[in-house]
């Protein structure tokens, strides 16, 4: 009988332990998405319309997207 007590308090133990570890895996990649699109420089270059339908009148395709990072004509604002 006791043997099953501690199989199942083991077996429970190690589902919790899989849910933090998958929760703070999920944290981790949304942190690095999260810090990766903060570093697109888009919205501070003079070319930016902030319109949906043209978004940038030099590079429309990257446009706030990860190609936008290193974008070689990126002018920023006065």
């Amino acid at each position: 009988m006791e043997i099953w007590i501690i199989l199942r308090f083991s077996i429970a133990a190690a589902i919790i332990a899989l849910v933090c570890w998958s929760l703070a895996s999920a944290m981790r990649d949304s942190w690095q998405v999260a810090r990766r699109m903060h570093s697109i420089p888009c919205s501070h270059c003079r070319y930016f319309t902030n319109d949906y339908r043209l978004k940038c009148s030099v590079q429309p395709r990257s446009a706030n997207t990860e190609q936008a990072i290193d974008c070689g004509d990126y002018f920023p604002r006065a």
